[in-house]
């Protein structure tokens, strides 16, 4: 009896000694990280970057989550407001470290006007003082600066060319800008004053004029967004002591509306061709945007109106080349094959043309661009596949690829019209359909099926016309679906 009773606690013993080393190894693994490699929880933050939600709830995992979770959590920052500012500054002082991970800076510049849209001098003023002259904007501007290597500004129609100087003056790692204007309208009086003074003081100097041992800002990617009218902000990026266009390889450039370029007498495209000259030996990738071309888009017909002596003509390097137009044209490729006949070809390599077309133009609007060119073939994508199929012009070009956004509406949201509560008819055929589950999931695959015929007819237009790059196999034709409301 005895001899059992030893036997069951030698072997309850045993099993208690086997228990505890995994016990103690498993805490061992999460304090460890669950001994997972840096590189790969590098990789694994990286794929939840898109959630900030899941980046905090990673780096509560453990102590080895929490650096490379922070490292994404903090790669950008977003101002928008006074608060912001704040919020970023206590941030900063608990725990210093987190600085070294912000690479991209978004600020939105604004003041407080009413209405949005307009002229300054068509609006009442509330308040003319940024939130970026607050003391926790000027005092978080050089702690951020240091690490940050992207800026962008959006609603910066009206921000001084001191300011930006005083925002950027810290961030020495600076490679890429983008600034983004197009909220307010310009203003024709103020267009001709502002182009006075930048081209009469040649010689003057910015406030923030930079040190002697201050070398200037060398970036390697510019994005200008319809904030060409600011001859004072062209004038200080133009600027050999603020900054070193020589290492650009890339420019995103997006003009002003031509509706806007109406009401001004005469456009002035000096900087802007100065701009291309100063890159011209270095920029490898132009990306042109437009947002609308009625009555007349003039500066396109500056640099497409004379193909041979058109300023794009000194984009000698030029590598990629993307046309985006965010403008309903009904896939007309006139603008296309302005602007492909006036940039130098020798070196193209790559081409992106991006336009917008609604479902429902589609069927009666677009077949005249499709068709045998008869009156017009400069209107007629056969002359997009004549010119970029010409090996002798194009001799290096390896793809282009057409992207067509479709916009469409939704059945459903044209029956939410109808739906009970806004018709007060508690026995309308609209409103039971709505109800009713089943003629939902109709109306949505309806809407699918629509869809998805008028994509395969715009693939099947652009392959059976554009056969000379097909046959190459350099075309790539794309469809984004987009709702419209």
């Amino acid at each position: 009896m005895d001899s059992h009773q030893k036997q069951r606690r030698k072997k309850a013993k045993t099993l208690t000694n086997s228990v505890a080393p995994i016990r103690r190894s498993s805490r061992i693994a999460a304090r460890q990280g669950w001994r997972i490699p840096p590189e790969i929880l590098l990789l694994i933050m990286k794929g939840l970057c898109d959630s900030k939600v899941s980046l905090k709830t990673a780096a509560l995992v453990c102590r080895a989550w929490r650096g490379p979770a922070q490292v994404y959590m903090f790669s950008q920052m977003h101002i928008r407001q006074s608060q912001d500012c704040s919020r970023i500054s206590k941030i900063i002082q608990k725990s210093p470290h987190l600085t070294s991970h912000v690479n991209t800076l978004f600020v939105e510049e604004h003041y407080a006007y009413s209405p949005r849209f307009g002229s300054i001098k068509d609006r009442p003023l509330i308040s003319r003082v940024s939130y970026l002259q607050s003391r926790d904007a000027t005092k978080i501007a050089p702690i951020l600066g240091s690490s940050v290597q992207t800026l962008k500004v959006e609603q910066c129609d009206e921000m001084r060319v001191d300011m930006l100087a005083e925002l950027i003056q810290d961030m020495r790692n600076l490679t890429s800008l983008h600034l983004f204007g197009g909220e307010i309208a310009p203003n024709a009086d103020e267009y001709v004053t502002d182009r006075l003074e930048s081209l009469a003081t040649t010689s003057s100097t910015l406030s923030t004029e930079p040190t002697v041992d201050t070398s200037p800002f060398r970036l390697t990617r510019l994005t200008l967004d319809r904030i060409e009218h600011r001859f004072g902000l062209l004038k200080f990026l133009l600027d050999s002591g603020h900054f070193d266009l020589g290492a650009l390889e890339n420019l995103d450039l997006t003009w002003m509306e031509a509706d806007d370029q109406s009401d001004i007498a005469a456009l002035d495209y000096t900087f802007l061709d100065r701009l291309f000259r100063r890159v011209g030996t270095n920029l490898k990738g132009l990306m042109l945007g437009f947002w609308g071309m009625y009555p007349r888009d003039q500066y396109l017909e500056h640099y497409t109106m004379n193909p041979t002596n058109s300023p794009l003509r000194c984009l000698v390097t030029l590598e990629s080349f993307s046309i985006i137009s965010q403008e309903h044209s009904k896939l007309d490729p006139s603008l296309y094959l302005a602007l492909l006949t006036s940039v130098p070809s020798s070196s193209l390599t790559h081409m992106r043309l991006q336009t917008v077309i609604d479902v429902y133009d589609f069927a009666t609007l677009t077949p005249a661009f499709f068709a045998q060119p008869e009156e017009d073939p400069a209107k007629h994508w056969k002359a997009v596949d004549s010119l970029l199929g010409d090996e002798n012009r194009f001799p290096v070009l390896k793809s282009l690829t057409i992207t067509v956004v479709l916009e469409f509406e939704s059945d459903i949201s044209e029956l939410t019209l109808h739906d009970t509560e806004a018709c007060r008819d508690p026995i309308c055929f609209d409103c039971v359909f709505l109800i009713n589950r089943g003629g939902k999931e109709m109306a949505n695959k309806h809407t699918e099926e629509s869809i998805d015929q008028t994509s395969m007819q715009i693939v099947g237009l652009f392959e059976g016309t554009l056969t000379r790059l097909k046959e190459r196999g350099l075309l790539n034709v794309e469809i984004e679906k987009r709702l419209s409301y």
